[in-house]
């Protein structure tokens, strides 16, 4: 494949991987041969070449056409490892069918689904370079927002939800102006168990006219008798669709100037919106229960974190109905996890009592048990961000 010189100010260099196997028809179309200042540089069937070409060249972005993401797995994680500073985009023929969350977990800065025009491919790789920069220059400067807590939960039903609110009610309890946002956008739960009626969701509010700044953000949330804003998932799962990543990044970013502290709660899986919250997020607290599927999936999760360059000293890892008579010990968990939970909460009926009650458990039965558990997570949590109290 010949180099093409660009007539543009600033030329973007371009390596580009075309798996064998890739549909000719579609890699025709959307070849972005000059568009937009592109200078492809080389052009190679072999993955492992092309990664080496665009090192030789030192491109700036390496767009890898394929039939499937697993495909490029792991020449996207190689090539975020060793050139943290080269833009990423992957072209798949679509449908997509959950292909967008995998290769963003692997590190992918912009998803084209084909068939596309070549300028839509064209502007791809410029959104990829401009996401490399915006990153460089967000980690030069002093980050003066506030901070974003993760709660994930990669297996169903481990008390994500549970945990969730009882620290953004602990957090709230502290004087902290808390924001629980429910990104578990087709089974939200939070409304229901901190008793905040949906008359607003993150539905209406990103698919309203006009801004979204602080103020059009204050007119979707609800309040918690217990004084935590809170952001509701949509009421039906169709409109999760309109939840995109995008709305969701500027979502968080005014979030994060409006409160001390937002409270992010996610579905059992990465989603696209989940991995754009992880993306915004300085903790994580990683939620699993006393069971190998919970505890096999506690694990993906945090191997996951890892691949995504989550930094580990940033996560939190809790393990829910700790006492548990299923036949498993502490050895056990520590064998399948590979180290032993931070936290431990234990099981008790007053757990499901003040769900029932739509109330947090740390403000009905302060005294048990696993309210103090979860009061000591809001302690670390609060140690760990350090926010300072802004002014109301």
């Amino acid at each position: 494949m010949s180099a093409v010189a660009a007539t543009h100010a600033h030329t973007t260099r371009l390596s580009i991987a075309a798996h064998r196997d890739f549909p000719g028809g579609l890699l025709d179309g959307a070849m972005p041969n000059g568009d937009s200042g592109l200078l492809v540089t080389a052009g190679l069937s072999d993955f492992g070449g092309a990664l080496m070409a665009a090192e030789r060249d030192n491109s700036e972005v390496l767009l890898a056409f394929t039939p499937t993401v697993p495909d490029v797995l792991d020449l996207l994680v190689q090539s975020r490892a060793t050139r943290p500073d080269m833009g990423l985009v992957v072209a798949i023929p679509g449908p997509a069918n959950g292909s967008l969350g995998e290769a963003l977990m692997a590190g992918a800065h912009e998803i084209v689904i084909l068939p596309a025009e070549r300028s839509v491919v064209a502007s791809a790789v410029q959104k990829a370079v401009a996401r490399v920069v915006t990153a460089a220059h967000a980690a030069a400067e002093v980050d003066t927002r506030s901070p974003l807590i993760v709660v994930l939960g990669p297996k169903g039903g481990v008390g994500k939800t549970t945990i969730a609110t009882n620290l953004a009610t602990t957090l709230a309890q502290r004087g902290t102006r808390t924001l629980v946002i429910d990104l578990d956008l087709q089974f939200g739960d939070v409304g229901l168990v901190l008793g905040v009626e949906p008359d607003h969701t993150i539905h209406d509010l990103v698919s309203a006219q006009g801004r979204l700044d602080g103020e059009r953000l204050s007119g979707f949330v609800g309040r918690s008798g217990d004084g935590v804003d809170v952001l509701l998932a949509p009421v039906r799962p169709d409109q999760a669709e309109a939840v995109t990543p995008e709305r969701v990044a500027e979502l968080l970013e005014v979030a994060r100037h409006e409160y001390d502290v937002v409270v992010v709660d996610t579905p059992p899986a990465f989603t696209s919106t989940t991995i754009t919250a992880i993306d915004n997020a300085q903790h994580a607290v990683v939620v699993g229960t006393l069971d190998l599927p919970g505890l096999k999936n506690m694990k993906v999760g945090l191997e996951t974190l890892d691949l995504m360059g989550f930094p580990r000293d940033r996560i939190l890892t809790v393990l829910n109905r700790s006492d548990s008579k299923v036949g498993l010990l502490a050895h056990d968990v520590k064998k399948v996890l590979g180290a032993t939970p931070q936290l431990e909460i234990p099981s008790d009926r007053r757990v499901p009592r003040s769900l029932n009650a739509a109330r947090a458990l740390v403000v009905t039965e302060p005294k048990a048990p696993p309210a103090k558990a979860l009061r000591t997570l809001g302690d670390r949590i609060a140690e760990a961000i350090s926010t300072p109290k802004k002014d109301a």
